[in-house]
């Protein structure tokens, strides 16, 4: 018995898809669990406040104005970057400030320093400890802002043991 070329295509089709479909697993299955690596924080913010998230004002011996050392900080639309305006007698200065992502929402601190007119900006770390970032000081009439450290976060992956 001769089979047409035609009719051995369709045989062969059919007999790949019942082993196709005949398909024994014996894979067993494990309970999946789901383990978050880094806490997820969206870059962004919905909302934006108005006023300052952090703040320090001292005010300035003057007789004849009412001048004032003044950092305050502001939210911005992206979540670990803020805007500093500082002030003192008449100069205004605005710089901006950049939180490392440790994994939290974060918070802003500032602490005075025991420089007269100096204060150390900052962050809250996962334990609640005070991280300085910057300083905001007066220099002989001269306002300054300097970064005083900076701080790099990693992401490690370990496999999980089977």
């Amino acid at each position: 018995m001769v089979i047409s070329t035609k009719y051995f295509r369709i045989f062969a089709f059919i007999v790949l898809i019942a082993f196709g479909c005949n398909n024994h697993q014996t894979d067993k299955v494990i309970d999946a669990k789901v383990i978050v690596l880094t806490d997820t924080i969206p870059t962004l913010r919905t909302t934006v406040k108005q006023e300052p998230v952090a703040s320090h004002v001292q005010k300035v011996p003057d007789e004849l104005n009412d001048w004032q050392f003044a950092v305050k900080v502001y939210e911005t639309k992206r979540r670990f970057h803020y805007v500093v305006r500082m002030q003192y007698k008449e100069l205004r200065v605005t710089d901006s400030l950049n939180i490392p992502n440790v994994g939290i929402e974060p918070t802003v601190l500032i602490q005075k320093d025991s420089d007269p007119f100096s204060c150390t900006l900052g962050f809250s770390d996962k334990k609640g400890q005070f991280k300085p970032l910057s300083r905001a000081s007066i220099k002989g009439d001269r306002l300054r802002f300097k970064t005083v450290a900076s701080y790099a976060v990693g992401v490690f992956r370990t496999e999980a043991k089977q």
